[in-house]
């Protein structure tokens, strides 16, 4: 199964049910994620093609190998998904089994214990992202879980803090709520996992994460959802980067391709974190459907690194990228 036969089978699917629509997904105007996107187009890359080679995309993150730095974003409940029935196994499953066929991570978000075991079962590494639950003793158990079961590291998502708005309903759910500096010490000293702040979108942020011992730090706007006009995600990179140079950085939303990635990479991200892209390879092929676009997103980002002159991840050059003004009207 190729990338173009998944994706537009599970686009199809998809608008079957009248779902297109959830898969943009931004807070009320859904401004921030074209400003996102615009944001990403505007960086071009420098072809440098004299004494260029095959690039090795395989990377290291959390102490597990993996193919290529492009890993799943987390990911938990799909209300595309879970309209698309029967699944066997669950949904969550099979992505979790075609990002190991693929040899690369799975993240999760708001999932249960049982769920958990069960994805950490389909044999990716999986760094398993907790969400702010009110009640501590969740939060705790789940981190205890996440040990137990192996992960390769745990975090807090706290661009949920306040609660994610998406353009069609009101912010929630009600057990999530805000936590403070002194709560995230606590679970950060819960655990000798790495521990992972998602959320940070400022070199504030990243600074006070740094603080309180984090181990790594995820640049995301949750996907739009959490204000209108955030600030776009490679942008805030570099001043995450600057400001904690020595931790491992992912970056999610608004990827759609290995060239986007490459983008990334080049700015100071370690790896970087889909979901759209694997909800829709999941609706169109499954478990096999995950496999092949992670296939076709590791295809594009080699050879982009290949045609820029970078060997493997560990060289790619930040002098690679340029910028074009994207808003500036033709002339003659």
């Amino acid at each position: 199964m190729g990338y173009r036969e998944v994706y537009e089978k599970g686009l199809q699917r998809i608008r079957s049910i009248g779902m297109e629509p959830y898969l943009d997904l931004g807070a009320e105007t859904r401004s921030q994620n074209r400003l996102n996107r615009l944001h990403m187009d505007s960086f071009v890359f420098e072809m440098r093609l004299l004494d260029s080679q095959q690039a090795d995309t395989s990377t290291t993150m959390f102490g597990a190998k993996l193919r290529a730095p492009i890993v799943a974003a987390a990911i938990c409940e799909s209300r595309i998904l879970k309209r698309l029935t029967p699944w066997d196994p669950p949904y969550l499953e099979q992505i979790a089994a075609g990002l190991a066929d693929a040899g690369s991570m799975m993240s999760t978000g708001m999932v249960t214990l049982e769920e958990l075991g069960r994805i950490v079962d389909q044999g990716a590494p999986v760094l398993h992202v907790v969400k702010p639950f009110k009640d501590d003793e969740e939060v705790l158990r789940h981190l205890a879980r996440a040990a137990e079961l192996g992960c390769v590291a745990v975090g807090m998502d706290v661009d949920v803090v306040f609660l994610e708005k998406a353009w069609d309903e009101v912010p929630g759910p009600a057990l999530l709520g805000h936590k403070t500096l002194d709560d995230l010490r606590h679970y950060r000293a819960a655990t000798k996992l790495p521990f992972v702040v998602k959320g940070v979108l400022s070199a504030s942020d990243a600074r006070l994460a740094r603080e309180i011992g984090a181990g790594g730090l995820i640049v995301s706007s949750h996907g739009g959802e959490t204000i209108d006009y955030a600030m776009p995600v490679l942008q805030a990179l570099p001043e995450v980067r600057r400001e904690c140079p020595d931790l491992t950085i992912l970056i999610d939303s608004g990827f759609r391709r290995g060239a986007d990635a490459l983008k990334a990479l080049a700015l100071g991200a370690n790896g970087v974190g889909i979901a759209t892209l694997l909800l829709i390879a999941c609706a169109g092929g499954g478990r096999e459907g995950v496999r092949a676009m992670m296939e076709a997103l590791y295809e594009e980002l080699g050879r982009t690194m290949s045609i820029t002159g970078c060997r493997s991840v560990d060289t790619i050059d930040p002098s690679i990228l340029h910028r074009v003004d994207l808003m500036s009207k033709p002339t003659g």
